[in-house]
């Protein structure tokens, strides 16, 4: 945590670091072998394309890095599997991100659940409930310079094109 500001009643907010971020990510259950993470980032590709094939989806992914443990060929086993995951909107009118949603049937506690669907959806896709696929929204290349690039839709032929206006939201 960090210290942001003290307001003018003297109350003092904060903030959460990269550092903090990545320590509440962190795994500390049972590793997996190696075999096993290459088998979920062959299949987290395979579940990239297959969203950005999606004429239906709102969001659409524009790459998915690989960063940590798993680049090191000499560490097996693994704790899990770090991947950033830079996406976008391919929809930004309110009303139809609001009736995709509606689309789904899920019934949300909160209207800021309701909201957030589309990317919580793409997160889950992704995941495929695994518990040793750890997906961050953080720019990695703030904290971490090493990082392999396992998916990116410029090279995707089956992926269904971004729109003119490629801004990432997912950071």
């Amino acid at each position: 945590m960090e210290r942001v500001r003290v307001d003018a009643d003297g109350d003092v907010w904060w903030d959460s670091t990269i550092q903090g971020n990545a320590l509440a990510m962190a795994g500390f259950g049972k590793p997996i072998r190696r075999k096993t993470a290459d088998r979920l980032v062959a299949g987290l590709v395979e579940r990239a394309h297959a969203y950005n094939a999606d004429p239906g989806k709102p969001l659409f992914i524009g790459t998915l890095r690989v960063f940590g443990s798993y680049l090191r060929p000499g560490i097996d086993p693994l704790g899990d599997v770090d991947i950033e995951l830079p996406y976008g909107r391919r929809v930004t009118a309110r009303q139809a991100l609001s009736d995709y949603t509606r689309a789904t049937g899920r019934s949300f506690g909160t209207y800021f659940d309701q909201l957030m669907w589309p990317q919580t959806e793409l997160v889950r896709h992704l995941k495929k409930r695994s518990a040793f696929v750890n997906i961050t929204l953080e720019d990695i290349t703030r904290f971490n310079g090493s990082f392999e690039t396992i998916y990116c839709i410029d090279a995707d032929t089956g992926a269904v094109p971004p729109p003119d206006d490629r801004s990432l939201i997912g950071r």
